[in-house]
C-alpha cells in the first residue's frame, strides 16, 4: 500500500500536477479596489431649483448642464454618508463628487397636480439623468427641514406628501439628511435648545426613513460653541470652503455653491 501512495505522489511531480497549480489564484489585495488617484473631492451645495438664476437658486436648465458636465468630465456621484465607507464604489478613472441640497424647498422635489413628478424639480431631473446615463447612480443628499415660517421650504413644501417624499428619496438610493427642526442657529441657541432641535427633527426623520441620518448640514455654516451637541452625526458640512482632501475631516466638511462664479473658481468651467 505504501509503495501505490509513493508511486501516485512521483507521478503528480513528474507530469508537473501539484495542489498549487490546480487552486485558482489568490483574489486582488483589498488595497486593489480602492486605490485613490485624486487628492480632492468637491461636496457641491445647492438650494433652490427654479427661476430666474440667482445666488441662492439654480435654474433647471442650469442644474441639468451641470450635471452634464460632470458626466463629461469623469465626476461619479456619491451620497455624503458613502464617505464613511471610503472611495471603493468609485470606478476607475473617475472622481467623487457629492451633490447636496439645503432646506427641502418645493423645488427640490415636487409633484405636478395630474401627480406626476415634476421634470423641473431636482429629483425629476436627477431620475431623468439616471434614466439617460445608467452608470450615473441616483445619489445625492438632501440636508431637510421640518418646521418652519416658509411653507415651501418644510419638507419639501407640500405637507400631504412629505412623508411620501422622504421614503421615495430613499427607496431611490439617495439620501436625507438633517438641517435641524426650524433652520436654527446653532451658534445663536443654548445648547440645550439645539439638542431639542436636532431631537426632534430626528424623530420626525424616522418615522419615515429607516436608514439612520448621520449627515447634518449645520445651518449658515455657524457651529455651537458645544460640539457635543453634534455627537449624534458622523458627519457635518459647512457652507463654504472649497475642496477637500481625501483625508477629510468629517465634522468640517467643506462645500462648493453651485453658482457660476464657484464653477469657474474652482473647476475652471467656462474659463477662457
Amino acid at each position: 500500500m505504501n509503495k501505490i501512495i509513493v508511486l501516485l505522489a512521483l507521478t503528480l511531480l513528474v507530469g508537473g500536477c501539484s495542489l498549487h497549480q490546480a487552486a485558482p489564484p489568490p483574489p486582488a489585495a483589498a488595497s486593489a479596489h480602492v486605490k485613490i488617484a485624486f487628492v480632492k473631492f468637491p461636496v457641491l451645495e445647492y438650494h433652490m431649483i427654479g427661476r430666474p438664476e440667482g445666488r441662492w437658486q439654480r435654474t433647471p436648465e442650469n442644474f441639468r448642464s451641470d450635471l452634464e458636465w460632470l458626466y463629461a468630465n469623469n465626476y461619479y456621484p456619491l451620497n455624503l454618508r458613502d464617505l464613511l465607507d471610503g472611495f471603493g464604489s468609485v470606478p476607475a478613472g473617475k472622481r467623487p463628487v457629492v451633490l447636496t441640497f439645503d432646506d427641502s424647498t418645493t423645488g427640490q422635489f415636487n409633484y405636478l397636480p395630474d401627480g406626476k413628478l415634476d421634470p423641473e424639480s431636482a429629483a425629476g431631473i436627477l431620475k431623468a439623468f439616471h434614466d439617460k446615463y445608467p452608470d450615473w447612480p441616483l445619489k445625492a443628499t438632501f440636508f431637510v427641514l421640518v418646521e418652519t415660517s416658509a411653507p415651501s421650504h418644510n419638507l419639501f413644501g407640500q405637507p400631504e406628501l412629505a412623508g411620501r417624499k422622504l421614503r421615495e428619496l430613499s427607496a431611490w438610493g439617495m439620501e436625507i439628511g438633517a438641517h435641524t427642526y426650524s433652520h436654527d442657529r446653532l451658534d445663536k441657541i443654548s445648547a440645550a435648545a439645539a439638542r431639542r432641535s436636532l431631537d426632534r427633527e430626528l424623530a420626525t426623520l424616522a418615522k419615515f426613513v429607516s436608514a439612520e441620518v448621520v449627515s447634518l448640514s449645520v445651518p449658515e455654516g455657524k457651529y455651537p460653541a458645544d460640539l457635543s451637541v453634534l455627537a449624534k452625526f458622523r458627519l457635518v458640512t459647512e457652507v463654504a470652503g472649497g475642496l477637500n482632501p481625501v483625508k477629510y475631516d468629517p465634522l468640517h466638511i467643506k462645500r462648493i455653491q453651485a453658482i457660476d462664479a464657484e464653477w469657474r473658481k474652482f473647476f475652471r468651467r467656462g474659463a477662457g
